[in-house]
């Protein structure tokens, strides 16, 4: 084992020189043509992100309808679980330079309650291409007039979920019209301007000095083979966003998404809560496939909210004003032609450290109207909505809660809760009827 050990050592000691020898007298590399570039370096590969997400708010709630107009038309209580717009999905992108790259974003609502299930990314869900000029893409997504509020000052206190948010009146006309897609589909009624658009093409701005901008629209796909139903969608939206300060203001059109149709509808003992609308002595239709009965909708928002810092907390306080217009270009004897109505709200958010209190108050105008050929009344189409809530906060993502709400309507008025609620009263809301609900739920975000 000795000699073995001795002839290794004397192997390294006589290596020594020539390492040495390597290091001082590198060897010449060989010329290179003139015309030869050196090689690239090979291209590092782009970053990829991706995020599971998801929100799970679910709350025992007691719901009725009572005060209906036509009393044996009220609503008893009633419990239910409400899953409030759960959902899950999963989103990231694919970062290549500062110019451009790519985003997506798959989001399937999440029934917990094991009712409802729905289609993998019915929600908001899309494919595009972004950079620090902003992102532009594909899909199905919340319209700039839905959203415009979203994350501002100016937002709903009630997060805009379930029957406790601002959309039981705003964006609603009433006649039980609650928060939808949007459908290109030929002769599809959409009644009010909460909306999520399919077959969709949007931008959003970056911001700039706090100022930002989205625009949509949603593609005639589903025109019929006539062109007399061509149904589309257009939508912006601007915000100002600045230290405690959120300014926003959106605009909305519908081509040929039949707003009256879905209000002046005939009577059927099917259907009793439907029916004339305005004084109307016929019903509105969307027309045929050789008749057109064209119809224009659009509507305008502007809010403005605020947050005060302070000692006890911060205080948050807001506003919306808003405007829904139809008009039936080719209505006939006895339906409706034109209807418009206004609606604002104000909404109040304090919050000291775990703690939150919230309030809103909204209300919706009868309006004004015009039937061919008779007189039109909006006389009893008004509502107003409250709502009063506390959270508790076991950290940022994670919240207990109690909510209550009431929408009172005026004696021809039928305005419903726009998202969750027992199916009894949300959608089903008789002429008159005033729908209350009181909720205790957990809301988790990850």
């Amino acid at each position: 084992m000795k000699p073995l050990k001795t002839l290794v050592a004397a192997g390294l000691v006589a290596s020594l020189p020539l390492a040495a020898l390597a290091q001082a007298t590198p060897p010449a590399e060989p010329a290179k043509p003139a015309e030869t570039a050196p090689a690239a370096a090979p291209a590092k590969p782009a970053a990829a992100t991706v995020q599971v997400y998801g929100t799970l708010n679910v709350n025992l709630q007691t719901t009725k309808a009572g005060d209906a107009t036509i009393p044996a038309q009220s609503v008893r209580a009633r419990t239910a679980l409400s899953v409030d717009s759960s959902n899950i999905g999963v989103r990231g992108a694919l970062n290549v330079n500062e110019w451009v790259g790519a985003v997506y974003q798959c989001e399937t609502s999440a029934n917990v309650d094991g009712i409802g299930p729905s289609g993998l990314c019915n929600r908001n869900s899309r494919i595009g291409v972004s950079g620090n000029w902003g992102t532009l893409f594909f899909g199905n997504w919340d319209t700039p007039f839905k959203a415009v509020a979203y994350g501002t000052k100016a937002d709903d206190p009630f997060l805009n979920t379930d029957v406790y948010g601002f959309q039981g009146v705003l964006g609603s006309p009433g006649f039980n019209y609650r928060s939808s897609g949007w459908s290109t589909a030929s002769n599809t009624t959409i009644t009010g301007f909460d909306v999520r658009a399919n077959n969709s093409v949007a931008y959003h701005s970056p911001k700039f000095e706090g100022l930002s901008a989205k625009v949509q629209y949603s593609a005639n796909e589903f025109m019929n083979p006539s062109g007399t139903q061509n149904p589309e969608l257009w939508g912006a939206a601007v915000n100002w966003d600045y230290g405690p300060i959120s300014i926003l203001g959106a605009l909305e059109f519908h081509d040929d998404s039949f707003g009256l149709v879905g209000m002046n509808r005939p009577t059927a003992a099917a259907t009793p809560l439907e029916g004339p609308a305005f004084g109307a002595t016929a019903p509105n239709t969307a027309g045929t496939a050789t008749a057109a009965n064209s119809e224009n909708d659009w509507a305008w928002r502007v809010g403005a909210g605020y947050e005060l810092a302070s000692p006890v907390g911060a205080t948050t306080v807001s506003g919306l004003f808003e405007e829904l217009r139809y008009r039936q270009k080719h209505a006939g004897a006895g339906q409706v032609k034109e209807f418009n109505r206004q609606a604002w709200q104000v909404a109040l958010k304090h919050r000291y450290l775990e703690h939150e209190l919230r309030g809103r108050f909204g209300q919706a105008e009868p309006g004004r109207c015009t039937v061919v050929g008779a007189s039109c009344s909006t006389a009893g189409f008004g509502a107003y909505q409250w709502a009063v809530g506390y959270s508790y906060y076991f950290a940022k993502s994670f919240q207990a809660y109690v909510d209550y709400t009431q929408i009172v309507n005026r004696r021809n008025a039928q305005y419903t809760f726009s998202i969750g609620g027992a199916s009894a009263v949300a959608g089903s809301t008789p002429r008159g009827a005033d729908p209350r609900a009181l909720g205790v739920g957990l809301r988790l975000a990850f």
